[in-house]
């Protein structure tokens, strides 16, 4: 009886090892942001929390987080994995220390540790194997909610669009009314009334509001309709030309 031949395992190439590691620390970075998101918290806020009770080292700053999140960290310290498992030690038992801030409180104790079913409150081990590539991110925190803004963001957001359409309502000389009645028909049905009311000044779109609107990055539907617009604009204005000839 001959024995079956057993395949060896491809040796992966130094130029796929290096790819994998790419794409690890980018999902390890996606990771923390939607973690971070899941919680409704900021960047700044468990630097602002460490701060409350006069132990900023022992997180991660927001400077740092930043990069981490962004996949661009490089090679972490292992100083980063424990301060990442001390944040979520604290969530997963409430240990936040005595402090007077009652909103931060608040965003802190509604937070949820970062695990999996096999470890529901991940250590350093596992944030570095995970980082490392060898262990998958928890199925929870692959997908990407949308950003956390406040009532000023935004109102700025309402504004720079508004500012937008008026800018291209003057560079092409349209009617507003036919400018208006062209950019409803590219939003969603659901949407056209509350893009309407913004972008005449009747009100500002609210954070909540916008995390329903929101793309990616910082992105947002009412971005995507504005710029689908204008090229058409752009389009038309190329075409003209040619039609009277």
């Amino acid at each position: 009886m001959v024995a079956p031949t057993v395949q060896a395992q491809a040796i992966p190439t130094y130029t796929e090892l290096l790819a994998q590691q790419v794409s690890s620390r980018l999902a390890f970075g996606r990771m923390l942001l939607n973690w971070r998101r899941h919680n409704g918290w900021s960047q700044y806020t468990a630097f602002n929390w460490a701060e409350a009770i006069g132990e900023p080292k022992l997180v991660i700053s927001y400077g740092n987080l930043s990069v981490i999140e962004q996949g661009k960290a490089g090679e972490l310290r292992q100083r980063a994995f424990w301060q990442l498992w001390e944040l979520n030690r604290r969530i997963a038992s409430g240990d936040w220390g005595r402090f007077g801030d009652r909103e931060l409180r608040q965003k802190l104790e509604a937070a949820i540790p970062l695990g999996d079913a096999e470890c529901p409150v991940w250590g350093p081990l596992e944030f570095w194997v995970c980082y490392g590539g060898l262990r998958p991110v928890p199925e929870r925190f692959a997908v990407s909610p949308a950003p956390v803004i406040g009532p000023r963001q935004a109102a700025l957001l309402s504004n720079r669009w508004r500012q937008q359409l008026r800018s291209l309502i003057e560079a092409h000389q349209l009617d507003p009314a036919t400018a208006l009645a062209e950019l409803m028909a590219l939003a969603g049905e659901e949407h056209r009334k509350g893009f309407y009311a913004v972008l005449t000044g009747f009100r500002g779109y609210s954070p909540e509001e916008l995390s329903t609107l929101w793309l990616h990055g910082d992105r947002y539907r009412p971005e995507q309709w504005l710029e689908q617009w204008h090229r058409s604009l752009a389009e038309h204005a190329t075409t003209e030309p040619a039609a009277a000839a």
